[in-house]
């Protein structure tokens, strides 16, 4: 019984205790569900923050062009930019607090625009972006100052991330031995047939050496004068064996009642001083007066022109 004044139902009883499970029973005990882990995949903290604050963005900048830059960063989920401040404010959702650190060191300093030459600076934001999940938006209904473009899927997009590079397929670590890409060759995708390559022809020679007399000889020049020729020699046997040697430039025969002579002019004294010396006395199978004089003319210019 309760004491006086009390009512039953504000005395206080000591709780019940739990009747013991009879003899033989199996006891059934409730084991509550483990905590979550902090950083585990599928799971994010409730207090963490995934979103990143930008400024230095333009006074004309899109909404496309924030998404574009950020779309490539790895966990990006949404942004968003806020016209109405005196600049545009950006703000940008990621999946785990561990990318929104990641991207905010990406973009730090970062020239978004050449012509303003503006360097992009970003911290952490105070509270993260909200993203309205499954709701359809229409984009003349809302303030177009706050617009939201959320992530898509790009993992199938032929275009390679520009902040994070695939990997190489080989790693040249830890190998054998170190691996080199063979020389780049150009044409190897191309069958190019072999070029025969013609040796150049040998210098013609005379045939065959006579003595001559050769004691009035003229001061040496860059011309020679070609004697005792005969009436049936052939210019083009002459031709083929001087425009040959070195220094050559041009050659006149003057075909007279008595003799044949000859005229070569060379570009200076010492190719044809070289002439002079080892083509003396060669014999020219068309002339038929055995070995040529070789020596150097008076009055050349004279007799080149005439």
């Amino acid at each position: 019984m309760a004491g006086s004044g009390i009512h039953p139902f504000h005395q206080q009883w000591p709780p019940a205790a739990a009747a013991p499970p009879p003899p033989g029973a199996a006891a059934s005990v409730a084991v509550p569900p483990p905590p979550p882990v902090p950083g585990a995949p599928g799971t994010v903290a409730t207090d963490e923050v995934r979103t990143i604050f930008i400024t230095g963005l333009p006074a004309d900048v899109k909404e496309r062009e924030l998404h574009n830059l950020l779309r490539w960063l790895p966990g990006f989920e949404a942004s968003q930019i806020n016209f109405k401040g005196d600049q545009p404010m950006g703000f940008a959702l990621f999946s785990t607090a561990h990318q929104a650190v990641a991207a905010k060191a990406a973009l730090q300093d970062m020239v978004f625009d050449a012509e303003t030459k503006v360097a992009l600076h970003t911290e952490m934001a105070k509270k993260n972006l909200f993203v309205k999940r499954g709701v359809g938006i229409d984009a003349n209904a809302v303030d177009q100052s706050k617009r939201l473009r959320t992530g898509g899927d790009y993992t199938h997009s032929p275009y390679a991330p520009p902040f994070h590079p695939p990997p190489p397929t080989v790693s040249m670590w830890g190998t054998p031995g170190y691996i080199t890409a063979p020389p780049y060759n150009p044409y190897a995708a191309y069958p190019v047939p072999p070029v025969a390559m013609t040796s150049p022809s040998p210098v013609t020679g005379p045939t065959a050496y006579a003595p001559v007399q050769n004691t009035k000889d003229n001061p040496p020049c860059n011309t020679l004068f070609i004697g005792n020729l005969g009436d049936t020699v052939v210019e083009e046997e002459l031709r083929s064996l001087f425009s040959v040697q070195p220094g050559y430039k041009q050659m006149k025969v003057l075909r007279q009642d008595r003799n044949t002579v000859c005229f070569i002019e060379f570009e200076d004294v010492n190719a044809a001083t070289s002439v002079h010396q080892t083509l003396q006395g060669a014999v020219i199978p068309s002339s038929g007066r055995g070995g040529m004089r070789i020596q150097y003319p008076l009055l050349i210019e004279k007799m080149l022109d005439s």
